[in-house]
């Protein structure tokens, strides 16, 4: 018997202290709440500014739990509100009219002492979260809960993966919300998602002291018959109230228009540009010579909102035989535009094509093909009109072709067509480009070759140029035409094989110049600038090596300095030196100061007296010597010198002779001018820093004055003292020369026809870029006023421009601060943007102000909205010039569809069937019964063709009922 009693005891022994699988869900809920702190953080109880929940951006947390299997996320969303100071101001009547009904209505909450503490009840009644869509990013980011119940924060329970809940597992999960709501106290309303995510159907509740909110959602294809007006929705709506309120339930309706095609008004753009063969007779201008536009209309749809906002139920009527809501009757219109997604615009497409190879590898042989390449060396041999020196120096790869404009440059740079037929040698240069095209492109680069051109280059005073700006080159230069040029041969003549063939152009009309002394034109004057580009620096060493050849020459023209120059080759055929030329002195004064020298002591080479200044210890004057010219270098000469001089050491001999050349060819120059001077003379004139003079007191009635060399030129064997004993008293004119134009010329010339196509690519992608800053600057300063933010927007271009044409791409030292192609492609997508942006505002403009050339300033406020897809109100409803505008818009549609064609003008000026209608029912306050205040009631009604949908909040008293 005692068995029998302790096995039934045994039966009955569980452990009744374990947690079931939904108990502890319910804990790690509640956990959640409290380490997001919902529970304690001080809610904004304020009502919402207008458009709040779309303006501002959205914050997420996120959270991962499982419940019978089904991993779950919990998620908090909630607005990031700003200051008030940063607040959008909307100033219009509609705005005004509803901040005035908010403010009342928070008075009467107060009054009768509703739950105005709870943010998520003040959400529900606040008349600003109405329609809260404002743009087409806020459209896709914003939460569908906010948008439909106008909610600041929120909390939604998903499932990860795209799963679906079944409605057992639904009302398991609101019940652990209840339970957790319960235990936290929270006031933030809970979801629970239900059917696929795609369907936006939740479920929620909020509870707030003895009040409770429940939130349901229906989604259904097809609008109930009973639902589909104003009458219906009300039956409905207090059919859901579990009582009734003393005041009437208020109303705010919205019907949404779209027009999607524009007959008449369509802003299509078609690709042009020059040197096509069939854009033949579009004018070749300045940096309009790249593409610019797109190919669709970038307005893909107009959406107009008639609104009727907060009115009482008893005084509006809709019903199937009679309806109030007249969209030409409603005093609040609203307007917005949808828009394309950004398309492969003009400009983008050339500009990305063009950078996209600045990788390859290609050289030019290689896509022309050498069947083409004939001796460029045994062209040059065969011509006697040609320097020995030059035939030495001449580059030693095969030259592909002659240039197109050899024979239509003259000596003096004039046209003579004629000829160009007959002085091409060798087989012409065969590729994507024709004859014509290369012409006329090569007309273009080089105006010169034309009488009386209409593309003549205007070349700006360097003073004028900024060296904070884009290290390129001056707008509208040969760099820039030839950049542009070789992107539209990349993207639409040819690809890589007219790019190389024009190229190839390019540089034999370089070398023809350089042969024959002509100056290259669109280039600025003097020395390579660091400030520019390299391409630049090089088109500028050239002309530096041409002038210095035409004075050496007597700046004769090139036929008459043949006979010259052979006297000049005979001449430097007898020695391996090259001296440097220049004038010899004609100044009186050194004639007569020179009788009292003796033979072998002559003093040459001077230019002028240093003011009134003598010798030291001597009464003779001190003259400035006629010194070599500087020489010129271009940024990669002297990265390449900086190299060599960091790898030899300071220790070097050879780099102090490398650095003191040019030191001491101004010393030879000076004792030659001044055979008695001393180096205290000659650092007098060279340096005058490093003479310190003691006092001004004269000796023997001359002008020279005590003094004393500074410290750094005392130090014993320093360069100055040891170049100054090396030094002999030679002439300039007998100096052998420190700059050889003839061998920096053939080194400019080398760098050109050597290049890849990646090589070309860095060297014209800065002029390139910042042409086309120009080009969209040109276009858009007629929509400065329009453009949001243009000043910003073309201050950021500018800026990007500027940084990255400094970045070290083209280089012969290795460096960490390279250009990655990245970087141009992210600015190339600020240039399409603004680009895009221009483009719409053509659109527009043709759209919605065909006949208005100047616009007020209600205008250019409405339109900078647009531009930013923007909600706009429209004055005086649909009496308002731009709203008559939009109708005649829809009233042209309706022309064009229309069957009868004889009654086309006869059509009304009206609005077609609206596409979306939104019913909004609230109501709130005293009820009529002795319960006291009741809770917030919430009722929207979403009408579409395709789709019906109710979204309620109902709350009631959990104390009573």
């Amino acid at each position: 018997m005692s068995e029998e009693v302790n096995t039934e005891t045994d039966s009955f022994n569980q452990d009744f202290t374990t947690a079931t699988r939904w108990e502890v869900f319910c804990a790690r809920l509640e956990e959640i709440i409290h380490d997001w702190k919902l529970p304690y953080k001080k809610q904004c109880i304020g009502k919402l500014p207008f458009n709040a929940l779309s303006v501002n951006d959205w914050e997420t947390k996120e959270e991962l739990v499982t419940y019978d299997g089904m991993e779950l996320k919990v998620t908090l969303y909630t607005v990031k509100l700003a200051s008030d100071t940063d607040r959008q101001d909307d100033v219009s009547p509609d705005s005004a009219r509803r901040m005035s009904v908010d403010l009342e209505r928070a008075e009467k909450l107060s009054q009768l002492n509703i739950k105005s503490d709870c943010q998520t009840f003040v959400d529900l009644m606040s008349l600003e979260n109405n329609w809260c869509t404002l743009d087409e990013k806020s459209c896709v980011n914003i939460h569908p809960l906010a948008r439909w119940y106008g909610l600041r924060q929120f909390v939604v329970i998903s499932t990860v993966g795209g799963a679906t809940i079944s409605e057992n597992q639904r009302r398991i999960l609101l019940s652990s919300i209840h339970l957790a709501i319960g235990e936290t106290n929270i006031t933030v309303p809970v979801f629970v998602q239900a059917l696929k995510s795609q369907q936006n159907v939740y479920s929620g509740v909020c509870e707030h002291e003895n009040t409770r909110v429940h939130f349901d959602i229906i989604h259904l294809s097809q609008t109930h018959p009973t639902c589909k007006y104003l009458s219906g929705i009300l039956d409905m709506f207090k059919e859901k109230i579990p009582y009734e309120y003393k005041e009437p339930a208020t109303v705010s309706v919205r019907f949404t228009y779209i027009l999607k095609q524009f007959p008449e008004s369509s802003f299509v753009l078609k690709r042009k540009f020059p040197f096509s063969d069939r854009n033949n007779d579009i004018e070749i201008k300045s940096n309009a010579i790249l593409p610019f536009g797109v190919s669709v209309d970038p307005v893909r749809e107009f959406v107009l909102y008639c609104k009727w906002l907060e009115l009482a139920e008893n005084v509006v009527m809709d019903s199937r035989n009679y309806s109030d809501f007249d969209p030409m009757l409603s005093q609040t219109w609203s307007f917005r535009l949808h828009y394309e997604a950004l398309p492969n615009t003009f400009l983008r497409e050339c500009l990305f094509e063009f950078l996209s190879e600045c990788d390859s590898t290609k050289t030019l042989h290689e896509l022309i093909g050498a069947e083409y390449a004939y001796s460029a060396t045994s062209e040059i041999a065969s011509r006697d009109d040609l320097n020995p020196l030059e035939r030495l120096t001449v580059s030693k790869i095969s030259k592909l072709t002659t240039s197109m404009l050899s024979a239509a440059l003259s000596s003096d740079g004039s046209s003579a067509q004629a000829k160009n037929k007959t002085s091409k040698k060798g087989k012409p240069l065969e590729g994507p480009l024709t004859e014509d095209q290369l012409m006329a492109m090569l007309y273009f680069l080089f105006p010169d070759a034309q009488p009386n051109s209409s593309n003549a280059y205007k070349v700006p005073s360097t003073d004028n140029f900024d060296p904070l700006r884009i290290k390129s080159a001056f707008d509208d230069s040969l760099v820039h035409r030839l950049s542009m040029l070789l992107a539209l041969c990349g993207t639409y003549l040819g690809g890589l094989r007219a790019i190389a063939q024009l190229w190839i152009e390019f540089a034999q009309e370089m070398r023809y110049r350089v042969e024959r002394s002509i100056f290259i034109s669109g280039i600025a004057e003097g020395f390579p600038d660091p400030r520019t580009c390299l391409l630049h620096q090089k088109l500028q060493m050239l002309n530096i090596c041409i002038n210095r050849r035409r004075i050496r020459e007597g700046n004769l023209s090139h036929s008459m300095a043949n006979s010259n120059q052979r006297n000049m080759d005979s001449r430097s055929d007898e020695s391996d030196d090259e001296f440097f030329d220049c004038d010899a002195t004609n100044d009186d004064d050194v004639g007569e100061q020179t009788k009292d020298y003796l033979p072998w002591n002559k003093p040459e080479g001077r230019l002028s007296k240093l003011n009134d200044m003598k010798l030291i210890d001597s009464d003779e004057y001190l003259y400035v010597p006629i010194t070599q010219e500087p020489v010129p270098k271009t940024e990669d000469q002297l990265e390449d010198d900086a190299e060599i001089l960091l790898k030899l050491g300071p220790e070097s001999e050879l780099r102090t002779q490398i650095m003191s050349a040019s030191l001491l060819s101004d010393m030879e120059s000076f004792k030659a001018a001044n055979p008695n001077g001393k180096i205290e003379d000659f650092i007098r004139w060279y340096s005058p820093r490093d003479w310190i003079e003691e006092d001004n007191i004269k000796i023997d009635d001359s002008n020279s004055s005590q003094g004393r060399l500074s410290s750094r030129m005392l130090i014993p064997g320093n360069t100055w003292q040891n170049v100054w004993n090396t030094a002999k008293p030679v002439p300039a004119r007998r100096q052998r020369r420190l700059f050889d134009d003839t061998r920096e010329a053939e080194k400019a010339l080398h760098f050109l026809e050597t290049r890849n196509i990646g090589q070309i690519v860095q060297l014209c992608i800065v002029p390139l870029f910042h042409a086309s800053i120009l080009r969209v600057r040109e276009e858009s300063s007629k929509f400065s006023s329009i453009i949001p933010n243009y000043e910003k927007t073309m201050e950021k271009l500018q800026h990007l421009c500027c940084r990255l044409s400094r970045d070290a791409w083209i280089s012969h030292t290795t460096s960490t601060k390279g250009n990655s192609k990245q970087k141009w492609e992210n600015m190339l997508m600020e240039i399409t943007n603004t680009e895009y942006m221009v483009v719409k505002c053509y659109s527009v403009i043709r759209k919605l102000y065909p006949n208005v050339e100047n616009f007020e300033d209600n205008d250019v406020n409405a339109l900078k909205s647009l531009l930013s897809a923007n909600e706009v109100q429209l004055e005086e409803g649909a009496f308002g010039p731009l709203s008559q505008q939009i109708l005649r818009l829809f009233t042209q549609v309706k022309r064009a569809q229309s069957e009868q064609l004889q009654d086309l003008e006869n059509i009304p000026i009206t609005l077609p069937e609206a596409v979306e209608k939104e019913f909004t029912v609230r109501v709130c306050g005293q009820t009529s019964h002795a319960i006291g205040t009741g809770g917030p009631q919430f009722l929207r009604i979403i009408l579409k063709p395709e789709e019906f949908r109710i979204c309620g909040a109902f709350s009631h008293d959990i104390k009573f009922f």
